[in-house]
């Protein structure tokens, strides 16, 4: 097994602590900070984009992805995710 690390140029989550990664596919993933941003990054194509702007008072700490199966294979999407704060919430979306 190989494990490839890289560094981007420009930080996307500037000055805060990345607290939760989640993978969909091989080359795609999902990362929560403490500046209230989750975002997607494609390891292929090194793009980087936001998908929810959290509320100020949420502080993410875990990120569950369960992506949908269909006949026993993984569609490229995932359909559920978990996020769990510090202030004890747990927010789901399908």
């Amino acid at each position: 097994m190989r494990l490839k690390t890289s560094l981007q140029k420009e930080p996307k989550h500037i000055f805060f602590v990345v607290s939760c990664v989640g993978w969909t596919t091989a080359d795609e993933l999902y990362s929560c900070s403490e500046d209230h941003q989750i975002l997607k990054w494609n390891l292929l194509t090194s793009e980087t984009s936001l998908v929810v702007k959290l509320q100020e008072d949420i502080y993410p700490i875990d990120l569950h992805w369960f992506p949908k199966t269909v006949g026993g294979k993984k569609q490229t999407q995932a359909e559920i995710f978990v996020l769990t704060s510090t202030d004890e919430n747990v927010i789901n979306h399908r």
